[in-house]
């Protein structure tokens, strides 16, 4: 390869790991929620009112895989757009249940920019749209 596609490639693989580490920022607002959970909580408890961050992280971690193989499959696009819903409803769930500090639900913020993130990343990959 030429020196410009060395460098092509080289970023191209490390905008892809910048997302990649990126899209785990929603796990860090998970963390805070379990470790926010009161410990009398049941462990069962205190995981499913700190699941919303990592189901936003997993799909914000799919969107830049099938980006990344480049294989595009039009037809994932509407389970993808169903699938967003699960984090919104484990949000809410979340703001429901937490029996903990209720400022922590600021952290909410977060999950919703990334899912927004994970929407429009998603849909792209999904199709291949170019910007």
């Amino acid at each position: 390869p030429s020196p410009l596609e060395r460098r092509t490639m080289f970023t191209f693989k490390s905008a892809l790991l910048f997302w990649l580490l990126a899209s785990s920022v929603p796990l860090l607002t998970s963390l805070a929620y379990f470790r926010a959970s009161p410990v009398t909580d049941s462990l069962a408890q205190r995981i499913s009112v700190s699941l919303h961050g990592v189901t936003v992280s997993a799909l914000c971690i799919a969107a830049v895989l099938v980006g990344m193989v480049g294989t595009p499959r039009p037809a994932f696009g509407e389970p993808f757009r169903l699938l967003l819903f699960v984090p919104i409803a484990l949000s809410v769930y979340s703001l429901w249940r937490f029996q903990g500090n209720k400022a922590i639900h600021l952290l909410q913020g977060v999950n919703l920019l990334w899912l927004a993130l994970a929407f429009f990343f998603g849909g792209m990959s999904m199709k291949m749209m170019k910007i």
